[in-house]
């Protein structure tokens, strides 16, 4: 309990994001395995599997044969058998197919000398030929009753003459067989495989910032990750008719499945130490993905041949990622806390699978679905972690980018009037362009300083809310209205505007008039105005235009002391 307190800190969200993400895992984990128990046992396709009835003979190389061998037999490579398969007496109106799915094979399905379905050097060359097959070979009506004949050579230690079971199933339901028995995953991987592109091919057209480089990478994994399971699970045959085609599909996917996780490892990460490993990493999963298709077309190697260097690049980066994510540092974000459990549990299982392909040499058809229930779970809750891991992250920067705009929003406007301040003010200053005009109205309110004193600051802060609203009402909604402090008050106008600049100073006029009838306002609500209009062929800068329209003001001011003797130089005795 210390370690897991060490790897959660004391972040009670990074607590409850572990457990839902544990739970939901173990949830999905219990899934998978009810799933390919029933696919063993529950399935009603049942009735048409003649696997138990098969016979298996093995054709040495001076021509003698070795009959009824044991199906759980270590062919070695160059080896070929014959599996006789026993048809039962059907009925001639139904029309009905052998089914079946090898590995690393040609086979050749015939009856009595004729040929029903092969597949051979004709189809795929020798040195091209890697992955799995599916065989659908329709059954005359005089093979009812009688034995077909699969002729197999295997062409290299790991073929498999057979995965799973072999079936003489009705042709209209043959083609549906593999939909059904896991028809649950082939909607959710094609769904999840037209949602990826999607999202790639929208984000490949948004300007790249780190947010959208992160969820380019993410895309292209979930993209390779659905594509590696559709073609493990057979899938992809329904719409890509070439065995070749689905196989590199298959293995070039996994391949090239680390290089954009370790990429969006890359971008996540800040340490330097980190980024730099996770960006060599990622370099090598692509060099390898590019070097392991060069070999397969010029024939030296077949991407199977060099599937235990991608294993092994895979343990090793697998073990560098989980111990730099096992060694935080210091406080931890969320996203961390549930892409370190992501890696760990779906390395344990992917670990585990990758062992047993080594290790172990019979394919029962329990051992076949179940550890395609454990490397499916792995990488499934390896793709939830990730996603977590971004939408997280999107979550965090949406949340930082709101307090940033909320702290410039404090540092640009005013507290009181809501306005833009003194250093909001010239901030917008640094945008305007010299070579628009543009106008500059400087006002200082009258009275300010009666108000305060009669009736306190609180109402002398009313009475600015009051201008404030004033201003805003009146002024265009491209217009800028600033406090510049006290009772100063600015607005700038952009090109467009600059000739409304006097009657809007007739407008604010009137409109102040209108604070006469309000309680705890001057007895002459007025302002002093000040303005300078800039024009494109004048050198002048927004602070020789500021300056200019103080001097206006101010001499506004010297007027209106003239014309109110009592209220300029006046003491007011405050209200009570």
């Amino acid at each position: 309990m210390m370690e897991l307190k060490k790897w959660l800190q004391s972040q009670g969200e990074n607590k409850r994001a572990f457990y839902i993400f544990t739970i939901l895992s173990l949830v999905l984990c219990f899934f998978l395995i009810v799933n390919a128990c029933y696919v063993i046992y529950g399935t009603r396709y049942n009735e048409y599997k003649v696997t138990q009835n098969a016979t298996i003979d093995l054709v040495k190389p001076d021509g003698t044969i070795q009959k009824n061998i044991n199906p759980r037999f270590s062919y070695p490579g160059g080896s070929r058998i014959r599996i006789h398969v026993p048809v039962s007496l059907h009925s001639d109106k139904k029309q009905y197919t052998l089914a079946f799915t090898a590995a690393r094979v040609y086979y050749q399905v015939s009856w009595n000398g004729q040929i029903l379905s092969y597949y051979d050097e004709s189809r795929i060359s020798r040195n091209h030929n890697f992955g799995a097959v599916i065989c659908m070979a329709e059954l005359p009506a005089s093979t009812y009753g009688s034995t077909i004949t699969i002729e197999e050579e295997l062409l290299s230690s790991t073929s498999i003459p057979y995965i799973g079971d072999i079936f003489v199933i009705p042709t209209r339901k043959s083609y549906t067989y593999y939909l059904q028995r896991e028809g649950f995953f082939f909607i959710l991987y094609h769904a999840l495989l037209t949602l990826s592109l999607s999202a790639f091919l929208v984000l490949l057209f948004l300007k790249k910032s780190l947010l959208v480089k992160k969820g380019l990478a993410i895309s292209l994994f979930l993209t390779s990750f659905i594509l590696w399971c559709l073609c493990y699970h057979h899938m992809t045959a329904f719409w890509i008719d070439s065995p070749y085609i689905n196989s590199l599909l298959e293995y070039g996917s996994l391949y090239f499945l680390p290089a954009p996780l370790l990429y969006f490892l890359f971008l996540s990460e800040k340490e330097g130490k980190r980024r730099t490993l996770y960006h060599h990493l990622s370099l090598w999963f692509v060099l390898l993905f590019a070097a392991a298709f060069l070999l397969q077309a010029g024939g030296l190697y077949t991407l199977d041949d060099m599937l235990p260097l991608l294993h092994i690049s895979i343990i090793l980066s697998g073990i560098l990622v989980c111990w730099y994510q096992l060694h935080p540092l210091g406080k931890e974000k969320t996203w961390q806390v549930v892409m370190r459990w992501g890696i760990l549990l779906s390395s344990g299982a992917a670990a585990l699978d990758t062992a047993q392909y080594y290790i172990t040499s019979g394919h029962s058809i329990i051992h076949i679905y179940v550890m395609q229930a454990l490397s499916t779970w792995a990488l499934l809750v390896f793709v939830f972690s990730v996603i977590l891991s971004y939408v997280f992250q999107i979550l965090a920067q949406a949340e930082e980018a709101q307090e940033r705009k909320a702290a410039l929003h404090l540092a640009y406007h005013d507290a009181l009037t809501g306005l833009y301040n003194h250093a909001g003010i010239f901030h917008i200053a640094k945008s305007l362009d010299s070579r628009k005009s543009y106008a500059l109205l400087f006002m200082d309110l009258n009275g300010l300083k009666e108000v305060n004193d009669r009736y306190g600051h609180e109402a002398g802060d009313f009475f600015l809310c009051h201008m404030a609203k004033i201003l805003s009402s009146v002024t265009p909604s491209s217009a800028f209205c600033g406090r510049l402090g006290g009772d100063e008050f600015i607005i700038l106008l952009p090109p467009h505007e600059a000739d409304s600049l006097f009657p809007l100073i007739k407008t604010i006029r009137e409109k102040m008039q209108g604070l006469k009838d309000m309680p705890h306002m001057p007895k002459d609500p007025s302002a002093s105005f000040g303005w300078s209009i800039h024009e494109p062929s004048q050198p002048l800068s927004f602070d020789d235009h500021l300056n200019e329209a103080d001097d206006r003001m101010y001499e506004e001011k010297e007027k209106y002391k003239l014309t109110h003797p009592a209220e300029a130089g006046r003491n007011f005795k405050r209200e009570k």
